[in-house]
């Protein structure tokens, strides 16, 4: 399940889930929009600049939202008990033929948001490009390429840099991802947590 990359680690999953059906709601919810209950992304339509990382996002329908947030939310339950995380934001996102996503991370820079990220892949075209997470140590920078696979889950630091290489495949890419943010309960843990033994130590590294 734990990967060991550079010092950190993040970890892979396989989810029970129709990833056909996922795989059809998430280019619904980009050609069909509807009203929910979440908001995490904009429609693309009301992204104005082309090279924002939102215009290749979309705001799921609520039954996908609820799907994916309960098939993750137990895995993640798995790892800490409950309670420890909640859901942040879940989107879908799409990445045509012969175009990249960018080198970023999730975390949120002017706060220091304990949390981890996901993307879920509901299908693994044929040379559609990997997930790849980025670390460095001192001024060399290191990357790990994972192998993408239909209906694996992976689960890393929010703060962890991660890109997808271009897409040479002839159809869409297509994945699912999201934040979780770490509660109350389990941020007064960590600081108890003199010996390290919390997983969350596994994603973030040792402070």
């Amino acid at each position: 399940m734990f990967k060991l990359i550079n010092g950190i680690y993040y970890s892979e999953h396989d989810l029970d889930l129709d990833h056909e059906r996922i795989l059809q709601e998430v280019i619904d919810s980009r050609n069909k929009p509807e009203e929910g209950s979440h908001y995490s992304r904009p429609h693309q339509n009301d992204v104005k600049d082309m090279h924002h990382t939102f215009y290749e996002d979309t705001n799921l329908h609520d039954k996908t939202y609820l799907t994916m947030k309960n098939s993750v939310n137990s895995i993640v339950e798995d790892i800490f008990g409950a309670n420890r995380m909640e859901t942040e934001e879940i989107w879908g996102h799409i990445i045509p033929p012969e175009e990249q996503t960018m080198i970023h991370d999730h975390g949120d820079m002017f706060n220091d948001s304990l949390g981890l990220s996901w993307v879920y892949y509901p299908h693994a075209p044929k040379n559609a490009g990997n997930l790849c997470f980025m670390t460095n140590s001192g001024t060399n920078n290191f990357i790990y390429q994972t192998q993408q696979k239909k209906g694996k889950l992976f689960l890393f630091s929010n703060y962890l840099m991660h890109f997808t290489p271009r897409n040479a495949s002839k159809i869409d890419r297509i994945s699912v991802s999201g934040n979780f943010l770490a509660t109350n309960f389990l941020k007064n843990e960590l600081l108890q947590d003199s010996e390290y033994e919390n997983p969350f130590w596994l994603y973030h590294g040792k402070k």
